[in-house]
């Protein structure tokens, strides 16, 4: 396989010159660009990208850190940054923290072995790692400092909008399914929901998830809901919690909407599969990765970018388990 040493010698150039063309970042003649370019054609010469990142001080590597990309949120949200990232001349590394501050600090780690461009992390558990960090860096969904941008969706509207929904639908024994108290997400949401149902003096009951993704897990913590058959109305935090509501609720042989209404939380794919196809709160998702990606690249590119929350609005989609 060809190196920059083997193309300096085939166009009789110093590796110096061969390393200022390639890396564009000093002069060379338009003689010897043309000779040099030549040959890199002709060997099928491909450059060492994490030779020409130490070079650089950083590489057109961005890292993707998400909780867990069989969440449909998030494994949609990835491809979309992904594309655009593409498009834009970068490449993506994707990491799954798993919700684990260890696994994420590892993540970190490497990341900077790799000399990422930037960071774009989802919901992190470690965020006093990142202060340290000298590269551009967006956060989605939670906050990790006064200097890191963050974007989202408002959680805490879409929490009553739900409520609003279940309320306007006739439902007054209402379950709130809430997502685990360390995610900022889930809190905004579950306080939303919260504060719309006092406004109308009526009281929930609510239950706590361990996690948001792992589908055994969930089913486990169906068991300790008590008397789950006697509520007219859920909200689940997420679409995937929401699934396996619905499926235990229809083994029990439960009719949605008839004897509960339920709500979720993402407008993920799933919920549009789900029989019967789950009414939800949309998280505009396309919209969201495409905004992510666009300012961190105008970040790495030494652009200037305003250093505040970016949020966007949440909606009803309203389906058939709802009435």
């Amino acid at each position: 396989m060809p190196n920059m040493r083997k193309i300096a010698e085939l166009a009789g150039v110093s590796i110096a010159t061969v390393s200022r063309y390639i890396n564009n970042n000093g002069y060379v003649s338009d003689e010897v660009r043309e000779k040099i370019q030549k040959i890199i054609d002709e060997e099928n010469y491909r450059p060492n990208e994490l030779a020409r990142s130490i070079f650089r001080k950083s590489s057109k590597t961005i890292g993707l850190m998400v909780p867990n990309i069989s969440n449909p949120f998030f494994n949609q949200m990835a491809l979309i940054i992904e594309k655009y990232a593409n498009d834009k001349g970068y490449s993506i590394f994707l990491c799954n923290t798993e919700d684990n501050s260890d696994k994420e600090k590892k993540y970190i780690d490497i990341l900077q072995s790799h000399r990422v461009a930037g960071i774009i992390i989802a919901r992190s558990q470690c965020k006093e790692e990142y202060a340290s960090l000298d590269i551009p860096i967006i956060a989605f969904e939670n906050h990790i400092s006064e200097n890191i941008i963050t974007v989202s969706t408002d959680n805490y509207e879409g929490g009553r909008i739900a409520f609003e929904h279940l309320y306007h639908s006739g439902c007054r024994n209402i379950l709130h399914v809430k997502g685990p108290s360390a995610f900022e997400a889930t809190q905004a949401r579950y306080k939303g929901f919260f504060d719309a149902a006092k406004d109308t003096g009526l009281s929930i009951d609510t239950f706590e998830f361990e996690t948001d993704f792992q589908v055994k897990m969930l089913e486990e913590n169906m068991s300790d809901i008590n008397k789950i058959s006697t509520y007219d109305g859920i909200f689940v935090f997420n679409d995937i919690a929401a699934s396996v509501i619905m499926k235990f609720l229809t083994t029990n042989h439960m009719d949605i909407p008839k004897d509960v209404q339920i709500i979720g939380f993402d407008n993920s794919f799933i919920s549009q599969v789900l029989q019967p196809s789950l009414t939800t709160i949309n998280q505009p998702v396309q919209e969201i990765g495409k905004k992510i990606i666009k300012l961190l690249i105008k970040l790495i590119e030494n652009e200037r970018v305003e250093v505040k929350d970016y949020i966007f609005k949440p909606e009803l989609i309203k389906r058939e388990t709802t009435k």
